[in-house]
């Protein structure tokens, strides 16, 4: 029979696993807002920053090296799908395609292609930003 692990590992694990659960949602979240706008609202790399390091400070990785990391990581995965989705929208909107087609059409590489064309200079800088405030969100205040 398999060991479980170790009571104290299973919320750090389960910390890792909701902050990016959390980082993927808000990302589609943030994709949706953008289309509405019709911008890129890439200010809200700040929201997925804080979210993160919420998440991960409340699971204790404040005082572990990882906190930091996978805040870090959060953001880039949260702005890499925000702007992956926009990119298979634009797509589907300009071929009139359905979405679920328009990614099969696209592919990965084609798709990832285009989010990183619209994430150069400015975008790419306050993301950068927000994702370094997340490792220092992160870390914040250390207690006792």
């Amino acid at each position: 029979m398999a060991r479980l692990p170790a009571a104290r590992s299973r919320p750090r694990a389960m910390g890792l696993a909701t902050a990016l659960m959390a980082a993927l949602a808000a990302g589609a979240v943030w994709c949706l807002l953008a289309l509405w706008f019709r911008r890129d609202l890439v200010a809200l790399a700040f929201a997925v920053a804080a979210i993160s390091a919420w998440i991960l400070r409340a699971h204790g990785y404040a005082r572990h090296w990882l906190g930091p990391v996978a805040a870090v990581a959060c953001v880039a995965v949260a702005t890499l799908y925000a702007f992956s989705l926009r990119a298979v929208m634009d797509i589907s909107g300009l071929f009139g395609l359905p979405v679920g087609q328009a990614m099969r059409e696209t592919g990965v590489a084609m798709t990832l292609d285009i989010a990183l064309t619209r994430l150069h200079g400015w975008p790419l800088a306050v993301t950068a930003l927000a994702a370094a405030c997340a490792a220092w969100w992160t870390i914040g205040r250390r207690r006792g």
